[in-house]
């Protein structure tokens, strides 16, 4: 029987592959998957697991304690599987073991995300999981951006770079209360930020923007790029709850989206929630077209369990 074990460095081009393959608007470089994993293993229950068959990698989880979250006992997993190894079990394997190396370290509830794929869905919904919230992704192509819009009088941009960590975490951890969530991101401490946001060997710095009114901080557009793809992520686009209202946000991600181009990126990617309508009028109108769906599912951890049938 094929053994679950524990991922390796060695692991990420594979994993990568597979990841494209069933979610091609995620973004990563390698480095920026050996930095997500590392970074897991540093919180309770966190770790990254593999199996392998004649072919090579066919399925990765990975498990860890959600710490952006004051929710006691929150966790996050997450699995997949290579459609040529599907239908043998190595799914539910892997599952349950995320699901099992949580509860040994006190998770208590795991949020998830599942593609929009109906078998995919009831796999999880058999395992207890239930869906809660739909994330649409969607993509632009950099060389057909809308004009600019109207900057008004006393608002500026700067970089990302420019404007320094702490500045841009202030801005970041307070727009995220406001983000739609199963699990709040109500408790998201600096140093844990710095190493796991702005440390991420995926944020391209100097094209992330920064707005300012009358030289203060109050929007700011996170740019994660894969320079040899050609392919950039919107990591996040938040504004102060004082300084909406005013089409900050839009200066933001459009400044970004330009200096993204002119880096040589040809195609933006974005995710937003169904329910965060301002946010998906600003993408159509920067001519963001869906491309996928996820799910988001939720699971209360009860006593260890053992594989369930149908096998993914």
């Amino acid at each position: 029987m094929t053994q679950v074990r524990a991922a390796t460095v060695d692991d990420v081009p594979a994993y990568l592959e597979l990841r494209r393959e069933n979610t091609p608007w995620q973004v990563s470089t390698p480095a920026g998957i050996e930095h997500h994993w590392a970074v897991m293993r540093t919180r309770p229950g966190g770790e990254v697991f593999a199996v392998d068959d004649d072919e090579g990698l066919a399925g990765v989880a990975w498990s860890m304690e959600r710490s952006w979250t004051a929710e006691p006992g929150a966790t996050g997993a997450f699995v997949i599987v290579a459609p040529r190894a599907r239908g043998r079990g190595l799914g539910s394997r892997l599952l349950d073991t995320a699901e099992n190396h949580l509860r040994q370290h006190g998770g208590r509830r795991v949020l998830g995300w599942v593609r929009n794929d109906q078998a995919m869905i009831d796999w999880l919904r058999h395992r207890g999981y239930e869906t809660s919230a739909e994330a649409r992704f969607s993509r632009a192509m950099l060389d057909a951006l809308p004009p600019m819009p109207d900057v008004p009088a006393g608002v500026t941009t700067m970089s990302l770079e420019e404007l320094g960590p702490e500045a841009a975490y202030q801005v970041d951890s307070a727009s995220m209360l406001d983000e739609p969530s199963d699990m709040p991101l109500d408790k998201v401490e600096y140093d844990e930020w710095l190493r796991e946001a702005w440390g991420d060997p995926n944020q391209c710095l100097d094209l992330g923007v920064a707005v300012l009114v009358d030289g203060v901080p109050a929007a700011c557009s996170f740019v994660e790029g894969d320079r040899a793809s050609g392919r950039m992520h919107s990591g996040g686009t938040g504004t102060l709850r004082e300084f909406r209202g005013r089409g900050l946000a839009k200066i933001a991600k459009s400044v970004a989206l330009r200096r993204a181009r002119d880096a040589g990126f040809t195609e933006a990617y974005t995710a937003n929630d169904e329910v965060n309508a301002p946010m998906l009028a600003i993408n159509e109108w920067l001519g963001y077209q869906p491309v996928g769906a996820e799910w988001s599912c939720l699971k209360t951890l009860g006593r260890r369990e053992s594989s369930c049938e149908p096998p993914l």
